[in-house]
């Protein structure tokens, strides 16, 4: 038994995800921000329609990272509505 051996710092996905969604949400401000600060034409449509795909990438990202760690409490795979014992708020 070595003493000095470390474990390994934990890389999981879930745990990478939330930065780089905030990253991808700030590279689409900025296109955004240069886009307006440009007078018009393609330029000024091309960054301000670049400015779509990094936020909508980012929020994904924050999204499934988030929503990776919900479980079931059974069988330990994801949480599905149809498996959930809470019962029918409707009483039906």
């Amino acid at each position: 038994m070595d003493a000095t051996r470390r474990t390994p710092p934990d890389h999981s996905p879930t745990k990478a995800r939330p930065p780089a969604g905030v990253t991808a949400i700030l590279l689409g401000l900025v296109c955004f921000v240069v886009g307006m600060l440009l007078d018009g034409g393609f330029l000024r449509g091309l960054f301000t329609g670049a400015t779509v795909a990094p936020m909508v990438l980012g929020a994904y990202l924050i999204g499934s990272s988030r929503w990776r760690g919900t479980s079931s409490a059974k069988d330990g795979g994801p949480w599905l509505p149809s498996r959930d014992d809470s019962g029918d708020p409707t009483g039906r």
